[in-house]
């Protein structure tokens, strides 16, 4: 009986030594033929579940080495971790600065729903369009420029 199970362990481990390494250079290849667009700097925030909101100074940050997002969510300064791969991204509920701002609070509101709605990333140049598990846009924002 012992023999027949370290038959069967050696059949089995070594019954297809290739699948491993095929395995990675299907990844590797699939990697390598998606586009990398990645998200760059700071983002002004021009439609919020397209509603325009350019005039309230709405903005994002990407931090990539720390998967951290942090900005102006209309009355306070936000961060939030976030996870992303080359067309998804999904944020993790934003921490904010406690100041009230009464006529503020109902868009500050909004933004933090939609970063936690937000699951699909389309970029496209300095574009940088947000949008729900069915494809509704929530959030386009532009680069900001460096001056």
């Amino acid at each position: 009986m012992k023999i027949i199970s370290i038959l069967m362990f050696v059949l089995v481990l070594f019954s297809n030594p290739a699948s491993c390494n095929d395995k990675k250079d299907k990844e590797k290849n699939n990697t390598e033929s998606l586009p990398q667009e990645t998200l760059k700097s700071t983002y002004d925030i021009l439609y919020l579940n397209e509603t325009d909101v350019s005039k309230e100074n709405l903005y994002i940050t990407f931090d990539q080495n720390n998967n951290r997002a942090s900005g102006f969510s209309g009355c306070n300064t936000f961060s939030s971790t976030y996870t992303t791969d080359d067309t998804t991204i999904s944020f993790k509920f934003p921490i904010a600065t406690k100041m009230y701002c009464e006529k503020k609070a109902a868009l500050e509101q909004e933004f933090f729903k939609v970063l936690l709605a937000v699951e699909v990333k389309n970029m496209t140049n300095d574009t940088l369009v947000l949008q729900d598990k069915n494809g509704k846009n929530l959030l386009l924002a532009t680069q900001r420029q460096k001056n």
